[in-house]
């Protein structure tokens, strides 16, 4: 049998829907042929959605790098951790290299996708009737798989660096090993591919979604979203003079990492920021705000805290709302049930897994009532309790008494953080959580892995009808993300721009908290503007996959990914609310950069395995 590579997989001739669903399930005498496929608008559309098929599902987090192509971004970044055992804790623990399978689960995954890409691609205009109104509308499928596989690229080279492009052309399943052998392209070839790529792609796609059906389709927005995703990986440390890479070249003497500090890279990224923001044809983006809450007893305000808070939960509940510039299909999923405590006693849809424990460094990220970092506000405490009301709408007028680590924090924090002491998010649930040991989500009460190791579990993201009620999309870029990659870029390139104070200060603004300025109800701007923005970021972003390639990409995951502390969850009362180290992590130079698969290294010797491994 022929040696085949795993990123030269043949044209998949499965056609799935985008719940990957098997559509050619006849009797063999019944099965199309791979010419049949490309023939009708129906069956093209399915093979289009098979190109999207690799696309991340962050639904699946639970199940890191087996299912869904999510890998264990949020348990093995310093966001959180997971009490069911899963690869991220291998990852943690540095108990993983290049054999695993779930290193070469995600390789094959998205060189699977490219290929088939890049086979649609060469099919597609076979189609007799694609033409809508005099429309010929395979120029834009055309456009969408173009763009899907420089995706793939993107998730490719943050994971693994600089790897393997193929070219425009699939590759026949019968190709010999010689003719497809490559070694691996640089890191700046790579972002020059993924970049030209989806540029190229803009024209011959509509702008943002034109009807219902084209949410969750690659757009011009999308393309030029993702471009700006890739410009910032190119310009952080990382990969921008990197010189911990410097023997990282290919067996004849190419390096992959450049090793000399581009500014460039940044005024790049900002440009193409600033061109999104500014472009007429993306005016309809803007961050998701609501005018007014529902006001259960005249003891609830309708305060610009209460505002914020609704708005910062519900953009990611409220379907494809303003702020939503790409997403993936919602539904209830292994999440909903990660994120939801294992409430002793309570019906179905009130009862979890806890498996998803945040972090004690990610509860004391968030800012104060007051926009402040809880080291520089003398009003917080860590210790003590107070009488202390939410601001969920189904518990107003009940005030009760909560660990002062939780009073006077800013919205965005209650409505990612679930916590001793917190009504329960669905209005119809009485459900007061209690993570301590004896507490109706205890551990003390609980006798298998269905307790959360912090003593908090994330909130972000939970419908509040319950776990079992889906929610629309998965929200995989946002507004909000474009504006914190521009004053990034724009702090890297030009710190004295006013736009970095403008952009800030609108997520400040949305978020409930007081500006920075000189003005009324403002308080004084940082001496640290990268720093002030690296925070707004940890917070705004919170449980968005984002987190574990950043502080990679900042070099700084030698400092952030060493240990996971949480509370004493084996305590009552005062015991329980004390921090304590969860678990000592291992992280390495090497860890920067996931592995080449070994097969792949050993099929191919011109493939140079990453430093370290």
């Amino acid at each position: 049998m022929k040696k085949t590579l795993i990123y030269t997989v043949a044209a998949l001739l499965t056609i799935s829907n985008y719940s990957c669903k098997k559509y050619l399930d006849q009797v063999p005498d019944d099965r199309l042929t791979f010419e049949q496929v490309y023939e009708r608008k129906a069956t093209v559309e399915r093979a289009l959605s098979n190109v999207y098929a690799n696309l991340p599902d962050q639904n699946n987090d639970r199940f890191p790098s087996q299912q869904g192509n999510v890998g264990p971004w949020t348990a093995a970044s310093d966001e959180a951790d997971y009490t069911l055992p899963n690869f991220s804790e291998n990852v943690n623990s540095g108990a993983w290299d290049a054999t695993r399978g779930e290193v070469n689960y995600h390789w094959q995954n998205y060189y699977r996708g490219i290929q088939a890409a890049s086979t649609f691609m060469a099919n597609v205009s076979r189609c007799t009737d694609c033409n809508i109104s005099g429309v010929d509308i395979t120029n834009r499928y055309l456009n969408e798989a173009r763009a899907v596989r420089a995706i793939y690229y993107y998730h490719l080279v943050r994971m693994f660096g600089p790897v393997v492009l193929l070219g425009n052309d699939p590759i026949a399943s019968d190709a010999p090993l010689e003719a497809i052998s490559k070694p691996r392209n640089s890191m700046d070839e790579c972002i020059d591919y993924i970049v030209s790529e989806l540029d190229a792609t803009v024209a011959g796609l509509p702008a943002i979604p034109q009807a219902t059906e084209d949410y969750g389709h690659i757009t011009g927005s999308v393309a030029e979203a993702y471009k700006i995703k890739a410009l910032l990986t190119a310009a952080r440390p990382l990969f921008n003079g990197n010189t911990d890479y410097a023997l990282l070249k290919n067996k004849d003497g190419k390096q992959l990492i450049s090793q000399t500090f581009s500014a460039a890279k940044w005024t790049k990224l900002a440009t193409a920021a600033k061109s999104f923001l500014n472009n007429p044809n993306y005016s309809g983006y803007a961050l998701y705000t609501v005018s007014s809450v529902p006001t259960t007893t005249p003891a609830t305000p309708n305060t610009t805290f209460n505002r914020a808070f609704v708005a910062t939960r519900d953009v990611f509940l409220n379907g494809w709302n303003s702020e939503i510039i790409f997403g993936r299909g919602g539904g209830a999923g292994s999440y909903q049930y990660s994120v939801t405590p294992n409430h002793l006693g309570a019906p179905d849809t009130d009862k979890g897994g806890s498996f998803l424990s945040v972090s004690q460094q990610m509860v004391d990220a968030f800012f104060t009532v007051n926009g402040l970092p809880i080291q520089e506000d003398p009003t917080y405490s860590s210790s003590g309790t107070s009488s202390y009301q939410a601001p969920d709408g189904n518990d107003q007028g009940s005030p009760r008494v909560i660990s002062n680590m939780y009073v006077n924090r800013e919205p965005r924090f209650y409505a990612s953080i679930t916590y001793s002491g917190r009504r329960w998010i669905n209005p119809q649930s009485t459900i007061i959580t209690s993570f301590e040991f004896n507490g109706n989500a205890g551990k003390g009460n609980i006798s298998n892995n269905d307790y959360t190791k912090t003593g908090y579990t994330a909130r972000k993201h939970q419908i509040v009808a319950g776990r079992n009620t889906g929610r629309p999309i998965f929200t995989v870029i946002r507004l909000a993300e474009i504006y914190l990659d521009y004053i990034e870029a724009l702090q890297e390139s030009n710190p004295s721009d006013p736009d970095i104070l403008i952009y800030l200060n609108r997520i400040r603004t949305r978020a409930g908290i007081p500006t920075y300025g000189s003005g009324v109800g403002t308080i004084p701007i940082p001496s640290d503007m990268r720093e002030a923005i690296r925070k707004e970021r940890r917070v705004e972003l919170a449980f968005e996959m984002d987190r574990y390639f950043y502080t990679r990409e900042w070099k700084i995951a030698e400092t952030t990914d060493t240990q996971i502390r949480g509370l004493n969850i084996t305590q009552n009362g005062s015991g329980f609310f004390t921090p304590v180290v969860i678990e000592n992590r291992v992280f390495q130079k090497k860890h920067y950069l996931w592995p080449i698969p070994n097969e792949e290294v050993q099929k191919v010797p011109l493939l140079v395995q990453n430093t370290g491994w």
